[in-house]
């Protein structure tokens, strides 16, 4: 009550004026590397670009309700539980904690009937979470689902399995991958509930957004035009509304990182390639490359591949150093809730499914279950953390993962299927 009489007796204040290249705000990324860097963004490219995206993306209009999953410390939360929805004059709704499984997972479809939402923006690993917990979806059927039109999702990749299940619980949404960065402050590849929707493509997130010349880079800095070859996603200059302006404090490191790789391209730091339609595969991290005898591959194909398992809902995979071909894939998996398994017998099923889905080329040998993987609370993967892990190597937690009592529980199965190097015990370090 004190918080509220604070409020009632504060004065009013006018708005300041400020040039539309004012900083808005200092936002340091999720930091999977464990080295969080700070995004400076714009005021006036921020408004412009949001106000867009709300409209032609989202169909947010006046009157309309909006709910984002995100943290508000997280770009998508302060894209898209503050400025964007209140630009448009739309409410937007809040969430004290984390709506996954708070108090059951149906929590998110009964803010939906209550607060007749219109839009939401969640993350993947918050769907895999509720998949995991109601493979079935009897929670949806609860709900008057009837407002909601549109499911946008960010943070990384929606794989296969995952899109199929909230597409089949959801038919009647536009269920949007949308592919962005917290430098992009702006989402660089979409579908649109207005502008012009497109049918989806499952593992797509469609096509570039209008402002962003997305293309892919091969060796000795070529573009690469043909449909399905993987490559390094560039970003010709300039860009668009709302792109980061520099890295607080480091204009050198700024240049150094983003724009000196490929002179007159920002270096998205993604793998992917489009297909012969133009829509956009983003694949994974450009470190996430597996080169296997020559080969390489795709951790997030992988990925998707273990996910097709009926018994698995989340997973990652990692390289670990070999002698003879130089690296091999190790994956990391998770089970829904109540399954259980025979250890050999559920090992040898997710090899045969990668022999099948990627090649015998891959090499998976090692599979391992855990309760959980680690991630960051915006729902990122630290395969950083599990590859040093796995090769021996020493390497320190990014100070924003989610549950930090994973690391032990994992560092104890992988040193019992042997991945910890005599005499060096891995340490991890907050």
């Amino acid at each position: 009550m004190q918080f509220f009489k604070v409020i009632q007796d504060a004065p009013t204040a006018d708005c300041e004026p400020v040039e539309g290249t004012h900083p808005l705000y200092i936002l340091y990324t999720s930091g999977t590397t464990a080295a969080p860097k700070g995004i400076v963004r714009d005021t006036g490219g921020t408004a412009v670009a949001l106000t867009w995206s709300m409209h032609h993306m989202f169909d947010i209009q006046k009157k309309d309700k909006y709910f984002s999953t995100s943290d508000i410390g997280w770009v998508v939360g302060h894209s898209f539980i503050v400025y964007g929805p209140l630009l448009q004059g739309a409410t937007t709704v809040l969430f004290e904690g984390k709506p996954v499984g708070t108090p059951n997972p149906g929590i998110i479809w009964s803010i939906v009937e209550k607060y007749k939402i219109k839009g939401i923006y969640t993350a993947p690993t918050a769907l895999r979470v509720l998949r995991k917990e109601d493979p079935n979806g009897d929670w949806f059927k609860k709900y008057d689902l009837s407002s909601l039109k549109h499911v946008a999702m960010a943070g990384e990749r929606l794989d296969i399995p995952t899109y199929n299940w909230i597409s089949s619980q959801l038919p009647k949404c536009l269920i949007n991958d949308t592919y962005w960065q917290t430098e992009s402050g702006l989402i660089i590849c979409c579908n649109y509930l207005q502008l012009h929707t497109f049918k989806p493509k499952a593992g797509s997130c469609t096509k570039p957004v209008p402002g962003f010349n997305v293309k892919v880079m091969g060796e000795n800095n070529k573009l690469i035009a043909e449909p399905y070859k993987l490559g390094k996603l560039v970003v010709k200059l300039p860009t668009p509304p709302s792109f980061m302006l520099t890295l607080w404090g480091h204009d050198e490191a700024f240049r150094d990182k983003y724009l000196k790789e490929f002179p007159g391209y920002y270096a998205a730091g993604d793998a992917g390639y489009f297909d012969e339609d133009g829509f956009l595969y983003v694949m994974s991290r450009i470190d996430d490359i597996i080169n296997t005898a020559g080969h390489r591959l795709s951790t997030s194909a992988m990925e998707e591949a273990l996910l097709t398992h009926p018994d698995i809902v989340d997973a990652a995979v990692v390289p670990a150093n070999d002698e003879i071909k130089g690296e091999i894939p190790v994956a990391f998996v998770v089970l829904k809730t109540g399954k259980s398994f025979d250890q050999k017998l559920l090992e040898k099923a997710l090899v045969d499914v990668i022999r099948k889905e990627i090649g015998a080329v891959a090499s998976l040998k090692t599979v391992m279950i855990v309760s959980k993987l680690p991630k960051t609370r915006s729902g990122k993967i630290l395969r950083a953390v599990l590859r040093k892990m796995i090769n021996g190597v020493d390497y320190t937690v990014s100070p924003t993962i989610e549950d930090l009592s994973v690391i032990p529980e994992i560092e104890k199965i992988a040193r019992l299927h042997g991945f910890t190097k005599p005499g060096k015990p891995i340490t991890a370090k907050l």
